[in-house]
């Protein structure tokens, strides 16, 4: 941010400064709120083998390979979910 900034004229600083004062930028860690509430979603749902906070943040840059799960796994997965959702319907 400091190196955005010192290459910002003030003119252009202070037009910045009245869009934001307009129209403010979203939350800087929504997608850290999101990968909690979808943590504990996946917790409720009883899933054994959860991804961890930073495996669930998005990946803007590319530095990190998400591994696949196999159809296995996603099967197990599912088979989860279902019988969580059969059990909060009364089935």
């Amino acid at each position: 941010m400091d190196a955005m900034l010192a290459g910002m004229s003030h003119a252009e600083y202070v037009h910045w400064q009245a869009i934001y004062e307009t129209e403010p930028f979203p939350e800087e860690r929504a997608d850290l709120r999101s990968a909690e509430q979808l943590r504990m979603t996946l917790i409720s749902a009883g899933v054994k083998q959860l991804p961890t906070i930073a495996d669930l943040l998005p990946d803007y840059w590319g530095e990190r390979q998400t591994p696949q799960q196999t159809p296995e796994q996603i099967k197990a997965n599912m088979t989860i979910v279902k019988a969580a959702n059969k059990k909060k319907k009364g089935g």
